[in-house]
């Protein structure tokens, strides 16, 4: 079974690579998947997100990114890359374990550079073949500034 880190490392490769249905394929049904405003949101009220889809919405983000008529994505493949670091297991038991890390995401589109960076809270559960994740929640640094529109997966 993979560690923790090489988990968040195949999960980020899946992501920089477009790689959606086997990015898809690591979540539990019933997976969250959340990027909130506030950092002090941990999940437990509703509060506004940039991000806040449920199983079903996560799976309609992919379809529309595997449909071509996202922006953002067509021709990038190849222009993001990401830096996975300071990964901490926070929890650990029998069923499944809790992890932070932090990460740099590098886009190139055009002429235009972006840089995003935030930490990344997981949820993830051991199933058969290694973990899966029950839930994601990321903060971004910015996310209490304008942003441009977040229309890639972090």
């Amino acid at each position: 079974m993979m560690s923790p880190e090489q988990f968040l490392y195949h999960e980020a490769q899946l992501m920089d690579e477009m790689r959606f249905a086997e990015w898809f394929a690591l979540w539990l049904e019933g997976g969250t998947y959340k990027v909130p405003i506030d950092h002090d949101d941990d999940g437990s009220r509703l509060r506004v997100a940039i991000i806040n889809d449920d199983y079903i919405r996560l799976q309609q983000r992919i379809d529309r990114l595997q449909s071509g008529s996202v922006l953002a994505v067509e021709d990038a493949r190849g222009a993001m890359r990401r830096i996975v670091s300071n990964v901490v297991v926070t929890s650990d038991d029998e069923s499944g374990m809790t992890v932070e890390s932090n990460f740099m995401l590098g886009i190139a589109r055009t002429a235009e550079q972006q840089l995003w960076m935030g930490r990344s809270f997981y949820e993830l559960r051991r199933e058969a073949d290694g973990f899966r994740i029950a839930s994601k929640r990321v903060h971004l640094i910015n996310s209490r500034r304008e942003i441009p529109l977040l229309q890639f997966l972090v």
